[in-house]
C-alpha cells in the first residue's frame, strides 16, 4: 500500500552527498529552513482540513509541492519559519503523473532553493531532510538515495531514499550536500521499513519550463480561481491568544485559544509577535 504523505506537516529535506563529502547539517538546515513552507488546506469555510510542505524556488513566491497535497483544497495558507503567513494566490501549473504541483505566493526577494543539475541524484548520494512530519516543524533527517528506479505499477521514475519521511512530508525538498534541490518528497510504502521516495528534480525542472507564469496556465495545467481574502487579525502589542479570543467574542466571533493556535497551526510554545497575521474563523 503507497501512503501519501498529504495531510499534517511540511518539510522534509534529504541530502545527497558524494562518497567524500560530509554535509554540515547545521548549516545547511539554517540555509534551507527559511525556504520551506507549512501549507494550511483550507475548506470554503476556511477550516483548515489538513497540510502539506512546499518550497520556494524564486525570491518572487513560486512555491513547489506535490500534486496530491493540493488537490481538492479550496484556499491554501504558506506559514514561513518566521510565522509569515502567505495565501497561495493561484495553483499555476500541476503535474499529476509525477505528482508536482507550482503555486504562487505574494512576495519579493523571498528565500529560496536552487535546483541541482538532472541526473546529478544517484545511488549512494547523502541527502537530508528537513521538514514538519505530523506537524513538528524543521525536522531534519538524513540518509541516502537508495536507487533510482519504476515501482510494480508505476510508470514514473522516483528516487528510493534512506531518509525518514511520514505524513505530513509530502511536498518537501529533498537536498544534496550543497542545500540543492535533488527531488520532491512523494509518498511512502507502508509495507517496508525506509522505504520513502520522491520526485526526481528533472521532473520539476520540465515542469517549470512548460509553465507560464505571467499568462494564464497552458490547457494542459490544473489551475484553480484565486481564493478569497481569508479573515484575519493582525497581533497588536502585548496580545496574547487568550486576550485575542476574549476580543473576538466581543465582536461576535467565538474561537478558542486553541482553536486560534489550530487554525494557524501554531506550535504550543510559539510565541505571537505584534504585526504577525493570524487566521480567525468565520463570524
Amino acid at each position: 500500500m503507497i501512503l501519501r504523505l498529504g495531510w499534517l506537516g511540511l518539510i522534509l529535506a534529504s541530502l545527497p552527498l558524494g562518497a567524500s563529502e560530509t554535509p554540515d547539517l547545521r548549516a545547511l538546515a539554517k540555509q534551507a529552513r527559511p525556504a520551506v513552507y507549512l501549507l494550511a488546506l483550507q475548506d470554503e469555510d476556511g477550516e483548515v482540513k489538513g497540510s502539506g510542505t512546499g518550497f520556494l524556488v524564486s525570491p518572487d513566491g513560486l512555491l513547489v509541492t506535490n500534486h496530491h497535497v493540493v488537490t481538492g483544497a479550496k484556499h491554501i495558507l504558506a506559514k514561513a519559519e518566521n510565522g509569515g503567513l502567505f495565501p497561495v494566490t493561484r495553483i499555476i501549473a500541476s503535474d499529476p503523473a509525477n505528482d508536482l504541483a507550482l503555486l504562487q505566493v505574494e512576495g519579493k526577494d523571498l528565500p529560496y532553493l536552487s535546483l541541482a543539475p538532472p541526473n546529478s541524484a544517484e545511488a549512494g548520494t547523502r541527502i537530508a531532510v528537513i521538514g514538519s512530519p505530523l506537524g513538528l516543524e524543521g525536522t531534519l533527517t538524513e540518509g541516502i538515495v537508495s536507487a533510482r528506479r519504476k515501482l510494480p505499477g508505476e510508470t514514473r521514475e522516483v528516487l528510493q531514499i534512506s531518509a525518514a519521511i511520514s505524513q505530513g512530508s509530502s511536498g518537501s525538498p529533498v537536498l544534496d550536500a550543497q542545500g540543492r534541490v535533488v527531488g520532491v518528497a512523494s509518498f511512502l510504502l507502508a509495507e517496508g521499513q525506509s522505504l520513502h521516495f520522491a520526485t526526481p528534480s528533472e521532473k520539476l525542472h520540465a515542469l517549470l519550463r512548460r509553465s507560464n507564469r505571467s499568462g494564464s496556465p497552458p490547457s494542459t495545467v490544473t489551475s484553480t480561481p484565486t481564493p478569497a481574502p481569508a479573515r484575519t487579525y493582525t497581533v497588536r502589542s502585548g496580545d496574547t491568544l487568550t486576550g485575542i479570543s476574549r476580543e473576538l467574542k466581543t465582536r461576535g466571533i467565538q474561537a478558542t485559544p486553541e482553536q486560534l493556535r489550530t487554525l494557524n497551526q501554531l506550535p504550543t510554545n510559539a510565541v505571537i509577535r505584534p504585526g504577525q497575521v493570524l487566521k480567525i474563523p468565520r463570524g
